[in-house]
């Protein structure tokens, strides 16, 4: 266990953190919660650091792509950047053309987090959002906890708010199971538990109807090569340039969301959620400009991201379930991602 200085930002001070647990080992980074490194053997036993990350705070500051961060308030599009709750309409910030994506300018992976506790394989985070933040009604008070445990990164989520609002939280984590600097996903085997995805339009926001996946690139129930699946012609995955779409999950109890495997490493990665949809997204807006941890090139494809969340766009559709919170609900939800090799 160790926690070191690691810079300034906004006249904040910026801690690494490094945690472990048998074969598992972390750093995670307060500004933006974001996991800098998560380090799992191969099947020969090797160490590989499985997640793209920066070397400084100055890196995550400037990037616009998410890497490793914790999301909020909102994850993922709000079309339009508004909403109404309770018969009042509230004007979020834009910073996706007309839409919301992810919190808007000053998410919770712009922020700097408190640090309230940590320990040899465990650290616990917490954000006050106020009142107004990106146009969201009520003061939140969220924490979220990491912890490496049996084999697993388990994300625990907390939040309460004094206001009914708008609450959905996620890890915008990118894996790569040859390695951060392993080329692109696409010789990755993936299957999802999902029998249905939700559609996006040409800006990438929910349209409200939830299509099938059987007979189209999105049925990955059994696993799939993702390179095969985005060569494959559909309009939803030309909307996204690939994968950049939520999966209505299959939620029986043991059954993992998803299922990652690498044929080059051995490593595999099953996700766990209590949400009831996760955003599967492939890379697509790595255009190769971002240079990571090593100097590391990261390129179209070069890692996916499995997003647990309530369903885009959720609060304004009516028959999506809902990503509200009430005033003085304690709203809670665990993910973890549980590694293995064969």
């Amino acid at each position: 266990m160790s926690k070191r200085f690691w810079g300034r930002v906004k006249n904040e001070d910026v801690f690494l953190i490094a945690l472990s647990d048998g074969n598992l080992r972390a750093k995670i980074t307060n500004y933006g919660g974001a996991v800098v490194s998560l380090w799992v053997p191969d099947r020969s036993g090797n160490p590989v650091d499985v997640v793209l990350g920066f070397d400084t705070p100055e890196e995550y500051v400037s990037q616009k792509s998410y890497i490793g961060a914790l999301i909020g308030r909102s994850a993922n599009r709000i079309k339009g950047s508004r909403f109404t709750l309770n018969g009042e309409e509230f004007l979020l910030e834009a910073n996706e053309g007309k839409n919301q994506l992810h919190g808007g300018n000053k998410g919770f992976d712009k922020v700097v987090w408190e640090i309230e506790s940590y320990e040899s394989n465990a650290l616990k985070l917490r954000y006050h959002s106020s009142d107004g933040e990106g146009g969201y009604p009520g003061n939140l008070d969220c924490s979220v906890e990491y912890r490496l445990e049996d084999g697993r990164l388990k994300i625990f989520y907390t939040g309460i708010a004094d206001r009914d609002t708008v609450m959905n939280l996620t890890s915008h984590g990118y894996f790569n199971l040859n390695g951060h600097a392993g080329g692109t996903i696409k010789d990755h085997i993936v299957s999802i538990a999902a029998d249905r995805f939700t559609e996006i339009d040409a800006e990438s926001c929910s349209t409200g109807n939830i299509l099938p996946v059987e007979g189209t690139p999105f049925d990955l129930r059994k696993p799939q090569k993702i390179g095969d699946r985005l060569a494959m012609k559909h309009v939803q995955l030309e909307y996204g340039d690939g994968f950049d779409h939520n999966f209505v999950l299959d939620r029986r109890p043991g059954i993992p969301a998803a299922d990652l495997y690498s044929p080059e490493s051995g490593i595999g990665m099953e996700v766990y959620t209590e949400m009831e949809g996760m955003h599967f997204y492939t890379g697509s807006h790595l255009d190769g400009t971002l240079r990571g941890k090593g100097g590391a090139v990261y390129g179209k494809y070069a890692a996916l991201c499995f997003e647990t969340q309530h369903f885009p766009n959720a609060v304004n559709i009516a028959h999506f379930p809902s990503p509200v919170i009430r005033k003085g609900e304690v709203k809670k939800s665990l993910t973890s991602y549980r590694f293995y090799t064969k």
